[in-house]
């Protein structure tokens, strides 16, 4: 049955799939907006996107990232998804977020609260998380601080404007300029490979982890970054909500790491000028199935550059 549906909207307008996908939503949406109107939630404040790289580039800080697949994880909501479900991954989650460490931002989605700039249908599935899974979460939130953007790094993909998604990009490959890098990324993420986006960094290399249910290796993946990467190098992480944790957790040890998951295929998706999420020919996109098209990137240059692979 879905295969036939996937043969049926292959052969529809991009527009009208769009619609349809759209007016799904409208029943969960309207009783999000009754919840809005009867109850309210207050405001979480925010940094702009400049000022997130800004701490990250001058002041050496961190950033974990928690979107509407770190909440669900978080309220040990069970689902197919590339990482299973736990009581010690929702704990670690939570430890994450509340945490106090100084060096340490943590990001939401601002979209949960202003969804400016973003397509129609985006704008309702944000007020939908906001009311199915966030508000659920409130008590974690420090109104105090400041958060970040969690979709820094997913700057294409849900907007209209182009040229916002273009300067968003510029901003965030400040991070990795001139740096040492160590991407710590699923087996089959290859982050970078077919394109610029790190050809400003002084060097990268990377300890490759698993592609599904990384969480179980965690303090594998941790003595990998404890043997091969120098308090003064940047690790820059794409590993879904194992990212989130390793961020808070080896910042607390004077590392430097930056969850930067899904900028790369958001980064291949608008040099592509994609119209919606799409798989990457040799890379693995979990929001497109969890099956690997082929693509061949495993150059020379790319095989010297792992440090280790943890499985």
């Amino acid at each position: 049955m879905d295969s036939i549906k996937k043969r049926i909207k292959g052969q529809l307008p991009l527009w009208v799939c769009d619609a349809y996908e759209t007016v799904k939503l409208v029943p969960r949406f309207l009783w999000a907006e009754i919840l809005e109107w009867k109850i309210g939630m207050q405001r979480v404040s925010f940094y702009a996107d400049q000022e997130t790289v800004d701490r990250i580039v001058k002041n050496g800080m961190s950033l974990s990232r928690f979107g509407d697949g770190e909440f669900r994880w978080m309220l040990e909501i069970t689902d197919q998804s590339f990482q299973k479900c736990s009581v010690q991954l929702a704990q670690a989650l939570i430890e994450a977020f509340q945490s106090k460490n100084p060096q340490l931002l943590v990001g939401i989605p601002l979209g949960l609260f202003d969804s400016t700039g973003c397509k129609l249908y985006v704008k309702i599935w944000w007020k939908i998380i906001k009311w199915d899974t966030f508000a659920r979460l409130t008590q974690y939130i420090d109104y105090s601080k400041k958060y970040s953007n969690a979709s820094i790094t997913r700057p294409y993909i849900d907007y209209i404007d182009r040229d916002y998604s273009r300067q968003c990009f510029e901003n965030i490959r400040r991070i990795w300029d001139g740096r040492y890098c160590i991407f710590v990324e699923g087996e089959q993420t290859k982050l970078g490979l077919g394109n610029d986006l790190f050809d400003n960094a002084k060097r990268i290399e990377r300890i490759l982890c698993p592609s599904e249910n990384a969480f179980e290796k965690l303090e594998e993946i941790k003595d990998a970054i404890r043997t091969y990467a120098r308090k003064d190098t940047l690790l820059l992480g794409a590993l879904g909500p194992t990212a989130s944790v390793l961020a808070a957790q080896m910042c607390a040890e004077g590392y430097q790491f930056v969850d930067i998951g899904h900028v790369d295929i958001e980064y291949t998706w608008y040099l592509s000028k994609a119209k919606r999420r799409e798989p990457v020919a040799g890379k693995y996109v979990n929001e497109c199935g969890r099956q690997v098209l082929p693509g061949d990137f495993e150059n020379d240059e790319y095989k010297n550059s792992i440090l280790t692979v943890v499985r």
